[in-house]
């Protein structure tokens, strides 16, 4: 009986812990020049994620297209000489 009690419980802490997992936006592939980032929603929220992976290569994130829940940016180098 308290075994079975405490499945019970388990299985009602393990559902709730579960429910509460959210999808984020996340850099899924880039290098210097580009960035793949995931998304869920709204487009804008991608644009700090870019923004941050671009930054690394000392680059501005542009964006070039989304589809598929997928948005595509290219690092531009920000103090390329004109």
């Amino acid at each position: 009986m308290i075994r079975r009690a405490m499945r019970v419980l388990c299985g009602i802490a393990m559902g709730a812990a579960l429910s509460g997992c959210e999808h984020h936006d996340v850099a899924m592939q880039g290098n210097a020049d580009r960035v793949l980032v995931s998304y869920v929603g709204d487009l804008s929220e991608t644009q700090p994620i870019a923004r941050k992976h671009c930054a690394q290569y000392e680059r501005t994130a542009v964006l070039l297209g989304a589809k598929d829940n997928t948005a595509v940016y290219a690092c531009v180098r920000t103090n390329a000489a004109p």
